[in-house]
């Protein structure tokens, strides 16, 4: 990123009498931040000091700039926005995913040509627990702190962070940037979008009304925006398919145990259904010879995080668990939960059984994508999938399904109404853009992306909408109407022309609703600059 300066002296005594006032923060803050002093090579401490630092592969932290935002006293020399945030040093997240010993990280490929972002790593990372990753915390501090990179960079607290003023009067949040920057807290106002009283207040400021939610950042806003928008279920191409393998090739041990990936997908691997009045074993070919059900669903990975790329409609072919129930001559009795197990050990929800409708209503056993054999990625020889429910509850490779009696089980609504251990998203969407998209005024610029739902811990998608004034009003579209013969399983992707009327930095935000009445946790956001 390229530093700017500053815009004149009046902003520079500005400047000077806010920092004094903050002087004591800054001088905590020094205590615990590092002081370069060698140059050290990027893969460790082995490495030999040199007289002179090399270049910075990061921006300078004092060099400030505003990033995607207008270019303003408070976004530059204020927030220094353009500077904070995971992608500002890293511009995608894959490049930093190099594990030693040969091990591969369990997501191993996002389509769509996105980035990675903090949102797509911090619902499975902020778990540290069952089915997630570890906490990164205190790994990211340590290691950013130990980066003669960061240090050499002038990085520190507020790389990261940043101070969310919402809530009551002095409840003030430490969190990160990356959950903050399209908040209306960043202008310093954060009730405003609901508060008339507050935007009068701007107006009368020198604020137009009509614009005062971007107050403190200049955020150009359209109340009214020239927009046509088109709506469809198309399913996702194969190679934009999100892959996650727990255990892949490299994996050549489990627990003092010899591990075979290519074992756990072999053709030659069985399932089993177990709690039914008849136990039984099929092949895969017997499978095949059975009565085939085509469809198509949206499978997005349980922790898939705010505007996350891990979601893909997929069509997919194989037959239903409910027929195989029937020919083992159906449940046993009091049977009300059940698991899933794969060949490579992977278990549907190891704390504790599911619901038993989790696989007896809506789920299939695949056995193709596409109109083809799964791959190994896909979950070769064959999937559990479960129509509605995230990706945790779909099972690669496999091995058995076994109904059960329990006291205690977890009920899908339960993940859904819970932020714990990690967040959770189950009305959802994606932009197909990355923020910074070009446009120009009195030109028509395509906006796309796709809204889901997990419908059987939630309701069906019902009305999809768009704001172009930072979420103070809305552009809102039925999902009935708008898309023929709707199949609630199935993503909705969308088309939008939107035609600007002046030049400026927008904050274009997408959000949905279900049937049930509930709203989506959080609205995303995507940055499009308008020229002339």
């Amino acid at each position: 990123m390229k530093a700017q300066e500053s815009k004149g002296t009046s902003r520079l005594l500005v400047a000077v009498a806010v920092m004094a006032a903050v002087a004591a923060l800054a001088l905590a803050l020094w205590g615990c931040a590092p002081q370069a002093t060698t140059s050290m090579a990027a893969t460790g401490g082995d490495a030999e000091a040199t007289e002179e630092a090399a270049p910075s592969m990061y921006p300078d932290f004092t060099d400030r700039t505003s990033g995607n935002f207008n270019d303003t006293f408070s976004t530059t020399d204020m927030l220094n926005a353009g500077n904070r945030g995971c992608n500002a040093c890293h511009e995608d997240l894959w490049d930093v995913m190099n594990m030693k010993d040969g091990y591969k990280h369990i997501l191993t490929h996002v389509g769509y040509d996105k980035a990675l972002t903090y949102q797509d790593c911090e619902p499975c990372h902020r778990g540290h627990t069952t089915l997630t990753g570890p906490y990164l915390g205190d790994l990211l501090h340590a290691a950013h702190y130990g980066s003669e990179q960061f240090v050499e960079a002038n990085g520190n607290c507020w790389s990261c962070h940043a101070m969310d003023s919402a809530g009551s009067q002095g409840d003030y949040q430490f969190m990160l940037w990356d959950d903050f920057y399209d908040s209306p807290a960043l202008g310093g106002y954060p009730n405003i979008a609901n508060d008339e009283t507050t935007r009068y207040w701007l107006s009368v400021r020198g604020k137009d009304s009509s614009d005062a939610i971007g107050f403190n950042n200049r955020m150009d806003t359209e109340q009214n925006p020239t927009i046509s928008v088109s709506f469809a279920q198309d399913v996702t191409d194969h190679e934009d398919v999100f892959i996650v393998n727990n255990w892949g090739e490299e994996v050549t041990e489990k627990n003092g145990e010899p591990f075979d990936f290519n074992e756990v997908c072999s053709e030659d691997n069985t399932l089993t259904i177990t709690g039914v009045k008849n136990p039984k074993t099929w092949t895969k070919e017997e499978l095949l010879a059975m009565p085939q059900t085509e469809f198509s669903m949206a499978l997005a990975c349980g922790t898939n995080g705010r505007g996350g790329s891990l979601v893909s409609n997929i069509p997919m072919s194989g037959v239903s668990v409910a027929y195989l129930i029937e020919q083992c001559g159906g449940l046993a009795d009091g049977v009300n939960a059940v698991n899933a197990t794969g060949y490579d050990g992977w278990q549907a929800f190891p704390p504790m059984n599911l619901e038993a409708s989790t696989y007896t209503e809506n789920a299939y056993i695949a056995l193709k994508y596409y109109g083809e054999d799964l791959t190994d990625d896909d979950g070769a020889p064959m999937t559990l999938v479960t129509l509605g429910n995230p990706g945790a509850r779909q099972v690669k490779h496999i091995q058995s399904i076994d109904f059960t009696q329990d006291e205690t089980y977890f009920e899908g609504p339960m993940m859904a109404e819970s932020d714990e251990p990690s967040p959770s998203y189950p009305i959802n969407g994606m932009w197909f853009q990355e923020h910074g998209v070009e446009a120009k005024v009195g030109e028509p610029v395509n906006l796309t992306g796709a809204m889901y739902s997990w419908n059987r811990m939630w309701g069906n998608l019902d009305t999809i909408k768009f704001s172009f004034d930072m979420g103070t009003s809305w552009v809102e579209y039925d999902v009935d109407k708008e898309v023929p013969d709707f199949e609630p399983y199935q993503w909705v992707n969308f088309s939008m022309d939107w035609t600007p009327a002046k030049a400026g930095t927008y904050l274009v935000k997408m959000a949905a609703t279900d049937d049930l009445g509930n709203e989506m946790p959080f609205s995303v956001p995507l940055f499009v600059h308008v020229s002339e």
